[in-house]
């Protein structure tokens, strides 16, 4: 059984479908990571098929009333608990002291050291962190960094096995076009934060498109910052070169539209308390799935591993280095080239399925 928070998409989304075809029984439970984000649900599969289903609205004190829902909707005995976080991994806790659990997956997509502003609810959290993290039989991380967090924050405290489980896409079903697109096209995709540096972006955008003024960005997603970032785009005379798209439910639709552009950006504000240190961005598997070459700045832990393979740059965070070498790619057809090849071949090692089937490949030693 797999039970997650969820906000549109997610890795354990992701997981479900691949589950579905290889396991006799499934049971997945999804809780709104959010007030307005949707209902709690569960879908039960036996043998691939949808045999189950049932939804009901967030309650009041609903962190609360997720972990007693997940409770209530466990029946029967089950094989092996995925946990998408470490308060869901308490309730796969008392499952397996019950014995309705045999073995319990920790799988951790984020981390921070300040989760939350508020110092007690920050503490809270990483008390439910540690527990989870220390008692499940094996640790899903997303990337390495958070595993090396843990190691920091726990000293030598006793931790369940780490595997590194990285984020990954459905390469196989994206539609790459053979060569770049003749027009130059940016691309951005994301959550609207201050945070996610996109304003970096636009702020180079008038000197690149002075020397290629057939440059224009598109920009794939919504959040609270959009309202800044179209009135600086106004304000810097670009406005007309930015399409601010929103957020697209459909990720067939986002990955057809990034196919059609020729760089994609991930310019992260520098922040050492950001999610995005110890974070396997998804934006970035899915630009390097679409033949995108990726200029970023050293803040993701793939951040490196993108340059190492020449399928990207890493980048300060200066607006005139982001047009500087947004420039040399896009004046160069070969090097241009040259980094779609490699961003293709890297993010190939990223299908969900090879992910997933190496992640527990590796955990059944502790599986067992």
């Amino acid at each position: 059984m797999l039970a997650t928070h969820y906000y549109a998409t997610g890795p354990a989304l992701d997981l479900e479908v691949y589950l579905q075809p290889v396991t006799d029984d499934l049971l997945f439970i999804g809780h709104p990571l959010f007030a307005r984000g949707g209902p709690s649900y569960v879908r039960r599969y036996e043998a691939g098929r949808l045999t189950q289903t049932l939804e009901k609205p967030p309650r009041a004190g609903r962190f609360v009333a997720d972990l007693w829902r997940t409770l209530r909707w466990v029946d029967g005995r089950w094989d092996l608990f995925i946990a998408g976080d470490p308060l869901l991994a308490i309730a796969g806790l008392w499952l397996r002291r019950r014995r309705r659990v045999r073995r319990l997956v920790l799988y951790s997509i984020d981390y921070s050291p300040r989760r939350f502003s508020n110092p007690v609810l920050n503490r809270v959290y990483h008390r439910i962190d540690r527990l989870a993290a220390q008692h499940a039989d094996v640790v899903w991380n997303v990337s390495a960094a958070i595993g090396a967090a843990r190691r920091a924050r726990d000293g030598r405290a006793a931790a369940a096995p780490q595997v590194v489980v990285p984020l990954g896409t459905y390469f196989d079903r994206i539609p790459r076009s053979s060569s770049a697109p003749s027009v130059p096209r940016l691309a951005f995709l994301g959550h609207l934060l201050e945070k996610q540096g996109l304003q970096l972006v636009i702020e180079a955008l008038p000197s690149i498109r002075r020397r290629l003024p057939a440059v224009t960005l598109l920009v794939l997603g919504d959040g609270p910052y959009r309202g800044a970032l179209e009135r600086q785009s106004a304000n810097l005379g670009v406005a007309k070169a930015v399409e601010f798209a929103g957020f697209i439910d459909d990720h067939r639709e986002v990955e057809r539209r990034l196919a059609g552009c020729t760089l994609g950006l991930a310019p992260y504000v520098p922040d050492p308390d950001s999610f995005s240190r110890f974070a396997d961005p998804g934006k970035i598997k899915t630009y390097l799935a679409c033949g995108l070459p990726v200029i970023l700045t050293d803040v993701p832990p793939i951040a490196l591993l993108v340059e190492e393979r020449g399928a990207g740059r890493i980048v300060p965070y200066e607006p005139a280095a982001l047009a500087e070498t947004i420039i040399d790619y896009l004046s160069d057809p070969q090097r241009l080239e040259r980094a779609r090849a490699a961003a293709m071949e890297l993010g190939a090692e990223y299908a969900w399925d090879r992910v997933f089937g190496a992640a527990f490949l590796s955990s059944a030693p502790y599986l067992r």
